[in-house]
């Protein structure tokens, strides 16, 4: 079990642990639920993250092993973290499934630019 995967199931218990609380604090004052269904949802949250991240993770393995084998497996969507944060501007020339974006990242790598 991946570090994703057992923190997304650590959030979402805690996440029914703060559902609970909150519904149980309803019974002595209905405002009382508000923070502890606040929590709940961040975590809930927190958790579909984790679980995102551990789902991206199992794919990059999967596709690393594919290339590995000789295999030429389609680049996943997004080809890399990079690339989704920086909206295709940037690739991780190591992570990068787009194998075009992994070379070219590389001659950037070994050829940076000059600063005048």
């Amino acid at each position: 079990m991946s570090a994703h995967r057992r923190t997304a199931r650590l959030l979402a218990a805690a996440a029914l642990a703060s559902t609970a609380a909150g519904i149980h604090l309803a019974t002595f004052n209905l405002w009382l639920c508000v923070p502890g269904l606040y929590v709940a949802a961040f975590l809930a949250w927190c958790s579909n993250r984790s679980y995102a991240a551990h789902r991206r993770a199992l794919a990059e393995a999967k596709w690393e092993q594919a290339y590995v084998l000789g295999q030429a497996p389609a680049p996943l969507n997004p080809c890399c973290a990079l690339a989704d944060h920086s909206g295709g501007a940037a690739h991780d020339r190591r992570k990068c499934t787009d194998l075009f974006h992994r070379l070219t990242a590389d001659l950037a790598a070994e050829h940076p630019r000059s600063s005048q």
